[in-house]
């Protein structure tokens, strides 16, 4: 009996490269590093942040804040606007 990736259900010891390596996923348990981030591309999460989970409000609050702060690194603005 091995140990089985979380989300593919294949074997993650000696497994295909291209898969990944294997990680520990708390509290779900193991599976290859490629499984876990098509996992999170398909929730949409980022960095803890659950976007699909956001309310409209919400969604299009950190839309904003996202297009300032890429304004603000490309050079289009050197200050922040705030509302």
């Amino acid at each position: 009996m091995g140990l089985n990736c979380t989300f593919c259900n294949e074997s993650v010891i000696n497994s295909d490269p291209s898969k990944g390596h294997p990680v520990s996923i708390a509290p779900y348990g193991v599976a290859h590093s490629y499984c876990a981030q098509q996992d999170l591309l398909y929730k949409r999460v980022f960095q803890g942040v659950r976007i699909a989970e956001l309310d409209h409000q919400s969604f299009l609050e950190l839309k904003e804040m996202v297009l300032t702060e890429d304004n603000v690194r490309s050079g289009m603005t050197n200050h922040v606007d705030l509302f």
